[in-house]
């Protein structure tokens, strides 16, 4: 989601989102340290300011898409709150591997600027340390769009399957790097429809204007018209069960700027299925 980003550039199409605090301690049930952490970095915002929470929910090597890809702590330490501005957000939908070290978010978020409301869609990757502390690894999303309302936020969380079997990633099967050249290669040639047959059936697609589309109604999106010369894939995330997986890159056009995706994979068996893809 553009939460962050938004919020210093209106102009750029990054955003930002959640991590884990004191709910994620070792001993809590993995899964509700997740969720509890990242309602504990949405708390913060509204208690030390937005750019203080993302420094302080930030793991060291975090990752913005601004849009290239920049080392978050950096950039963070160089961000300052717009006035008057506010911003909050909760998670609709949650996974987490077997190995319990990563996992993902995504929800609406509402920013408030003057008497603009705005509203969008966030995705975040978090990976938990040692200290059984969660932290946000990528946060990203689509950007704030006009709402209607006071933009209402869920209170209950969707957990997404785990996978049905948890293998090292290598042993055996697909490995990750091959699933996402086959899909990129696809998508060049199709477009969204080169998606519905690797998304899983509880996965969601991510888009500008329309927001979360869970897979019975991505079928039903439009047909993409723009179509792109390449893709670049800029980096990886897996779990150390080699169940769960987060990726991002570009989709580059013969002219024109590039879009920028961020995925959550869930290998089931010996295949990578799509559970997030968002397309800025």
């Amino acid at each position: 989601m553009l939460r962050h980003h938004a919020i210093f550039a209106a102009a750029t199409f990054a955003l930002l989102f959640p991590s884990s605090f004191a709910h994620a301690q070792s001993g809590a049930d993995p899964f509700a340290s997740l969720v509890a952490a990242e309602r504990d970095f949405a708390a913060d915002a509204q208690r030390i300011g937005i750019t203080g929470a993302f420094r302080a929910h930030a793991a060291s090597d975090s990752v913005l898409l601004t849009p290239e890809p920049v080392a978050a702590p950096e950039r963070l330490a160089k961000q300052r709150d717009t006035p008057g501005l506010t911003l909050e957000w909760h998670p609709s939908v949650a996974g987490i591997a077997r190995s319990h070290d990563l996992g993902f978010t995504t929800g609406p978020y509402r920013m408030v600027d003057g008497g603009r409301v705005l509203a969008g869609q966030f995705l975040t990757i978090w990976s938990r340390g040692a200290d059984g502390r969660w932290r946000w690894f990528l946060d990203h999303g689509l950007p704030p769009q006009a709402a209607e309302g006071a933009a209402s936020l869920p209170t209950q969380v969707i957990r997404l399957a785990d996978a049905a079997q948890a293998k090292p990633e290598g042993e055996v099967g697909q490995s990750l790097e091959l699933a996402e050249q086959a899909l990129n290669a696809g998508y060049l040639e199709k477009g969204v429809a080169a998606l519905l047959p690797v998304l899983a059936e509880d996965g969601y697609l991510l888009r500008t204007h329309v927001g979360s589309i869970a897979k019975p109604d991505a079928a039903r999106l439009a047909p993409d018209t723009r179509r792109f010369a390449r893709a670049e894939q800029l980096g990886t995330r897996i779990s150390g069960a080699g169940d769960l997986a987060a990726s991002y890159g570009r989709l580059v056009p013969a002219t024109g700027a590039p879009a920028y995706y961020v995925r959550v994979w869930r290998r089931d068996g010996v295949t990578w299925q799509l559970l997030i893809d968002e397309l800025v």
